[in-house]
């Protein structure tokens, strides 16, 4: 049988780094977010799962930095409260409003015709 010293084991999980910390970290980088979202998209034009690609997508939004959703809706076209509901799970956005996300947070997208 293993025997571990339970204090050790305790004063390690209290420095292990926070997951939802981390990942909120990677996304202040752009490169990181960029490379996201491209992920995102091509996974989505491969499955067609819609709810991933938003649950995804909703990610960058809610790791952007503060006071960035009111700009985030401006530039998608959105109303605030309405991109709140989103975050907040009140409301499923439609497609086409996943797409304007993308716009609002500053990126484009391309889809090309796959070889044969």
């Amino acid at each position: 049988m293993i025997e571990f010293d339970k204090d050790k084991l305790q004063d390690f999980i209290k420095k292990a780094p926070n997951f939802d910390d981390h990942f909120a970290e990677c996304f202040k980088d752009k490169g990181f977010t960029q490379a996201w979202l491209e992920d995102t998209l091509n996974e989505f034009l491969n499955t067609g799962d819609v709810d991933e690609f938003v649950e995804c997508l909703l990610e960058v939004v809610k790791h952007s930095e503060r006071g960035a959703i009111t700009r985030i809706a401006n530039n998608a076209g959105l109303n605030r409260a309405n991109l709140y509901d989103i975050l907040n799970g009140k409301v499923t956005p439609r497609i086409d409003t996943a797409f304007k996300l993308i716009r609002g947070l500053g990126y484009k997208y391309d889809i090309k015709l796959q070889s044969a």
